[in-house]
């Protein structure tokens, strides 16, 4: 006998180990302004997908540049 839930969202979760690694730089290959959504997001060489700012914080942030972007993630990895 199997038991189903079913959950009223969809739920992400992790399955397996977590990786850790240790970098020494971020490289962002690209920067996504989603204004739909309320989310500006990176995609980096060593971590891939980031989210910076969303919902209020982007609201928040306005009209950021590279150096936000910079400081953000200095602030998120250092």
């Amino acid at each position: 006998m199997s038991l189903i839930i079913t959950l009223p969202t969809p739920k992400a979760v992790t399955i397996g180990p977590e990786t850790v690694k240790t970098i020494t730089a971020i490289t962002v290959e690209r920067e996504i302004d989603d204004s739909v959504n309320k989310k500006v997001a990176v995609v980096t060489a060593e971590l891939g997908y980031i989210i910076l700012w969303e919902g209020t914080a982007y609201d928040s942030i306005g009209q950021w540049t590279d150096t936000d972007v910079e400081n953000k993630l200095r602030t998120l990895y250092n």
